[in-house]
């Protein structure tokens, strides 16, 4: 006769709901321990890690009081790059150690290295985008200044400290790097007109080697070859007048000497009468106009003047003729010639024959004269034009030394010009006009801790220890292979099923196990109080696991600014 089925085949009916009921039912206990674990640590965590308090402090960084365009700064404009250069010149070691000190920050530090590296990550530099005051003042910026610890009145302290620190650095550093450029510039100058000196003083040298050749006299000498071709010109005319005259003179007083020595028998001297002078004065007048004819028109006034005198004269002529043959003749003076073929006799006593001797010498001297004068114009512009064949040649090599000497005099100019305005930003600097740091609004006691937040820190935990939960359940269920079910007996094994027999419970059984749970439930508050003291001294003062719990929220609240 089949054995009817026990309460606990009509409850286990399959794997859906009823099943994971009875699988909850019958793991609770294993499903409680792990929860419980995770939740005390979770909830240890929570209560006993300390709380982190950030103080932040407000910097205005205030432009120059006098505009850019007057007074160009040194300094550079970039307030990031410029943060960055005061954060490394302000957190070195030895402030970041004297300011721990005096506020007994990280005494649990293992070295000095240890306790800065925990300062820096607790300061935070971060730029402020305010807009509706960056729209009222166009040329200001703000950073906040924070510093995060575990008492708010050391953390509003450390940011009020750091704070004026930017703001003196910012002053220091600004006029050193205004007086520095300034000294730089000023070395730069004095090198440079070194420089300049030198190329000026090889460039005077040259010119003076090559005065006349230079580039700049070409248009000197062009007018002064101009001046001597004129000057030779009219020297060359001088001289053929002069040459010319002097042979008519010549001429005349040859034909005056012919005329006394064909009237004087014996060839004896006497003197010359009115009509031979005259004579002669005609004979002379006749070739001026002959020459003049040469040159100019019947028209021209010396050449109608000449003919006025030539038919003058030759009426006088005439008629000292006509009363020359009324008187009786005398003997001339003898003449003797030179060597050189020059008449040489004794002076005449007619004045017009001293006369012509006389222009015949003034005509000889002039001739000599303009011949030399001739030969010194030649030479000087044998002179000119040897400068200007020359000064091709000055100009390319005087382009050579001027070339770097004009690049080094435009940059000496533009470096004067530039220490000149790093001189007036020194100044400026120094005044503390320039561009400065202010604290508008100093670090105050924080309102509420920046981390941690334990209410999300309980709300993981609760997660965590639910998860630990299911998850020691589903692995206890995969490790037991032994049969719950009638039906996985019968899909299992190729045996008949007869019959189910319920757990038999007696007496011991039932003290035996009370003995148990209670040695359970000990060994579990045991296991919660060791959870919750590992707990408690893995959080006490660990602002390190703070910070790391904390750090992405810390983040995101100081970058938000106000």
């Amino acid at each position: 006769m089949p054995t009817p089925p026990t309460a606990y085949d009509e409850t286990a009916k399959g794997p859906g709901l009823s099943g994971l009921l009875e699988i909850v039912r019958r793991r609770r206990v294993l499903a409680v321990l792990p929860f419980l674990f995770v939740l005390t640590a979770a909830v240890s965590l929570a209560v006993f890690l300390p709380s982190l308090w950030t103080s932040r402090a407000l910097v205005l960084v205030n432009r120059q009081a006098i505009p850019e365009r007057y007074v160009t700064p040194t300094v550079q404009a970039d307030i990031e790059a410029r943060l960055l250069t005061l954060s490394q010149d302000i957190l070195t070691p030895q402030r970041l150690t004297q300011i721990a000190q005096q506020y007994g920050l990280y005494r649990g530090a293992r070295s000095v290295d240890d306790l800065v590296d925990r300062m820096r990550k607790d300061i935070r530099i971060e730029l402020v985008d305010d807009r509706d005051r960056r729209t009222r003042e166009t040329r200001s910026f703000l950073f906040t200044v924070s510093y995060t610890a575990s008492n708010p009145v050391v953390a509003a302290h450390v940011a009020n400290t750091i704070a004026s620190l930017y703001s003196e650095e910012n002053g220091r550093m600004r006029e050193q790097q205004a007086v520095s450029t300034s000294e730089f510039l000023e070395n730069q100058l004095r090198e440079l007109r070194e420089k300049l000196q030198k190329q000026e003083h090889v460039i005077t040298t040259y010119k003076e080697k090559y005065l006349g050749e230079l580039p700049e006299q070409k248009d000197v000498n062009l007018r002064t070859l101009e001046r001597l071709q004129a000057q030779l010109q009219l020297a060359h005319e001088n001289n053929w007048r002069a040459t010319e005259r002097r042979q008519m003179l010549t001429d005349a007083l040859g034909q005056i000497d012919t005329s006394v020595a064909m009237t004087s028998p014996g060839g004896s001297g006497i003197s010359v009468t009115p009509a031979d002078t005259a004579a002669a004065r005609l004979n002379l007048l006749r070739q001026e106009l002959a020459m003049a004819q040469t040159r100019f028109s019947d028209k021209y006034p010396d050449v109608v003047q000449l003919k006025e005198q030539i038919r003058v004269l030759e009426q006088k002529v005439e008629t000292e003729k006509q009363a020359a043959q009324a008187l009786p003749k005398s003997v001339a003076h003898a003449s003797k010639r030179g060597a050189g073929g020059r008449e040489l006799r004794t002076p005449p006593e007619n004045a017009y024959v001293q006369s012509l001797m006389t222009q015949l010498d003034q005509a000889t001297v002039e001739a000599k004269t303009t011949s030399e004068e001739m030969q010194n114009i030649n030479a000087q512009i044998a002179t000119v034009t040897r400068r200007l064949d020359s000064t091709p040649k000055r100009e390319q090599e005087l382009a050579l030394l001027t070339r770097d000497y004009d690049t080094t005099r435009e940059l000496f100019k533009s470096l004067l010009t530039k220490r000149g305005e790093a001189n007036m930003a020194a100044e400026l600097e120094q005044k503390q006009q320039g561009e400065s740091f202010r604290v508008i609004e100093p670090a105050r006691l924080p309102e509420r801790p920046a981390g941690p937040n334990r209410f999300r820190l309980l709300l993981v935990g609760l997660a965590l220890a639910i998860g630990a939960a299911g998850a020691a359940v589903v692995l206890a269920e995969q490790v037991d292979t032994s049969f719950r079910r009638v039906d996985e007996v019968r899909s299992t094994l190729p045996l008949p099923v007869l019959s189910a027999i319920p757990r038999i419970t007696t007496e011991h059984d039932r003290t035996h196990g009370l003995r148990q749970r209670r040695w359970a439930t000990a060994a579990i508050c045991v296991g919660l109080c060791v959870v919750a003291g590992t707990s408690f001294m893995v959080a006490h003062d660990n602002e390190g696991l703070v910070a790391l719990l904390t750090g992405s929220t810390s983040q995101t609240a100081t970058a938000s600014g106000r």
